[in-house]
């Protein structure tokens, strides 16, 4: 059955200012819109409600060298070796040395960080960083924080279209001009605009084992790839070492800073997992997974030693009242039990300095996105400080670009393109539709593109990818449900290529090694 499009004229006061449309409402959305607002009409598009995203559950903090003993040189030089020196070189230095200039912005706003008795910033230390630079706010609660506050700065014009699921980008004559939308009435609508921006984060639900947001489904990759827009790095994902585990099931983040604070991790017998590596517990975080992993296959189990930790319910307000609502009784044990899980996407969508992507008008910021500063394996804490970069970089870059048009109106925008959104209104019915059960597909990029990878294993993957048609399938036919399978299932497809075109065992992507002989036959 055909379903029609409807032209969405969005109002406006002013319709010659360039109007943007943003998807995501997470840091980096959100903190881009902020810098927009005074000059652009911006629209957020976000699929939940505007607490729900990955920025929202952010426990860390932000990485930034604003101590005095600290410096940007040395920020960076953390960053480049945690991300195996995969990364590009300009993308680091520029979120090094604006990452201290958009958190001052933020203080200087109104933003409450944590702070000594004495008044001053309160560091926190982190995996593979060589000294205390983390901010936090309300103890392990950073991201909410953060995010809410950014939040509480856009103004009253900005226009939310929340429980809004963008399924395809609009193209003419190789530039994007908007955006095909689903909101809950499921009527199908554009929205066009002089730029769009996708900050949707990142695939942490392929895995059944992630600390991601249940709205972190690839969507804007998926958009990407549909729109023949180039990914790149996508071979490295992120588990973090420590998800709360229970009956094999995952319960949210355990943060970082609590080894920072001084716990170890240990099996069931209290022996040191970490001790005989360098930086032990607070190694990268490849390495912790990869660690952990190998001594759970063993049939060990893996745990959180928190003695060391000094006031632990003060310091770690939000894990405590976790571990609480699902009755882990670390105040006796001392023990919190952890596993690994997925957790951040270093690759994505190619992205310049600016956040600028392959395809003229369309930009790509925070986790989506892959501008080269996280290299194959991200530094801790530097997730939120991107967001703020990439954010501010690109609302620069919009300006600039859309103050060179002459922004059109609504009408003779949708009027210039209403051939080309006949194409896709006619798109074949794929029948019957044939997707993996979600569950299914979690499982199987669990087992085949997790922690340690085998030619054997991404191959395998591969055929069995191939006898669904998510790479056929119109989004604009599909359910709700069915739509995320079929991002997920895309997203999924371009990271066993990618690890199957990178040679050796680099950063977040690593070759088991009873893999040799096989990779020779493969």
């Amino acid at each position: 059955m055909k379903q029609t499009i409807k032209k969405m004229s969005v109002s406006t006061s002013g319709s010659r200012r360039p109007r943007v449309i943003v998807v995501g409402a997470g840091l980096a959305g959100c903190y881009l819109a902020t810098r927009l607002q005074d000059c652009c009409q911006v629209i957020l598009v976000t699929k939940g409600t505007q607490q729900e995203s990955n920025s929202m559950l952010a426990q860390g903090g932000i990485a930034v060298a604003l101590d005095p003993g600290d410096s940007p040189q040395q920020h960076e030089q953390d960053t480049l070796a945690a991300g195996d020196h995969h990364n590009r070189k300009a993308a680091v230095a520029q979120l090094v040395t604006n990452g201290p200039v958009e958190v001052r912005r933020l203080i200087e706003a109104g933003m409450q960080f944590d702070r000594t008795a004495a008044g001053a910033l309160a560091f926190g230390l982190e995996g593979a960083h060589h000294r205390p630079r983390v901010v936090h706010a309300d103890g392990d609660q950073t991201g909410a924080a953060v995010t809410s506050f950014v939040q509480g700065q856009l103004a009253k014009t900005i226009q939310w279209h929340c429980q809004t699921t963008v399924v395809r980008l609009l193209t003419k004559q190789n530039r994007c001009i908007g955006v095909v939308v689903r909101g809950t009435s499921g009527q199908l609508q554009e929205l066009f605009a002089d730029a769009v921006v996708l900050a949707t984060g990142g695939l942490g639900n392929l895995y059944d084992f992630t600390t991601n947001d249940g709205t972190v489904t690839g969507d804007g990759l998926a958009l990407a790839l549909r729109a023949k827009v180039e990914l790149t790095d996508m071979a490295f994902v992120q588990f973090h070492p420590t998800l709360l585990s229970l009956q094999g099931k995952c319960y949210g983040l355990v943060t970082e800073a609590i080894r920072g604070a001084g716990a170890v991790l240990v099996d069931e017998q209290g022996t040191r997992i970490m001790a005989q590596v360098p930086q032990q517990d607070l190694a990268p975080r490849d390495v912790v997974a990869r660690h952990l992993a190998a001594w759970r296959a063993k049939g060990h189990q893996t745990y959180l030693d928190i003695r060391a930790v000094p006031d632990f319910e003060q310091h770690f307000i939000g894990v405590t009242a976790n571990l609480d609502a699902h009755q882990v009784p670390f105040r006796q044990t001392k023990l919190i039990p952890i596993q690994p899980g997925a957790h951040f996407m270093m690759g994505g969508i190619k992205a310049d300095l600016m956040g600028q992507t392959s395809l003229p008008g369309l930009w790509a910021i925070g986790e989506v996105a892959c501008n080269g500063v996280h290299g194959a394996n991200r530094l801790a804490s530097n997730s939120l400080l991107d967001c703020l970069v990439s954010g501010a970089k690109a609302a620069e870059n919009i300006i600039e670009v859309t103050c060179q048009l002459t922004s059109p109106t609504t009408e003779n925008v949708t009027g210039s393109i209403g051939v080309a959104t006949a194409d896709f209104a006619e798109a074949p019915q794929t029948e019957p539709v044939k997707l993996p059960e979600l569950a299914a597909l979690q499982h199987q990029a669990w087992t085949n593109l997790g922690i340690e990878r085998t030619h054997h294993q991404l191959h395998g993957f591969l055929r069995w990818l191939a006898q669904f048609d998510a790479d056929t399938l119109a989004p604009e036919k599909l359910t709700a449900d069915q739509n995320v399978i079929a991002n997920l299932c895309l997203c999924a497809a371009a990271i066993a290529q990618a690890a199957l075109a990178q040679s050796k065992s680099l950063g977040a992507h690593h070759w088991r090694e009873v893999d040799k002989n096989e990779s020779c036959a493969s």
